[in-house]
């Protein structure tokens, strides 16, 4: 756990599911180290981040690199 109120992938997955369909776009304006763009991402969501904090940002952007070199036909 790197941000103090970064919440578990699995819940912003189905937070997700529930409210969005392949293709919409998921907007987080708190964007933390990016679970929920994560989350978007693996379901076939677009999303959108805001993150003022550059700590935050860099952390965002190694996790959502590290995704892309996991997730098969990505």
């Amino acid at each position: 756990k790197v941000h103090s109120t970064q919440k578990p992938l699995p819940l912003l997955e189905r937070i997700v599911l529930a409210s969005t369909n392949k293709g919409d776009i998921v907007l987080d304006p708190f964007g933390g180290t990016c679970t929920t763009g994560i989350a978007a991402y693996k379901h076939n969501r677009n999303f959108t981040m805001i993150e003022e904090d550059e700590y935050y940002v860099d952390w965002a952007l190694k996790r959502f690199n590290r995704l892309q070199n996991t997730l098969p036909g990505m």
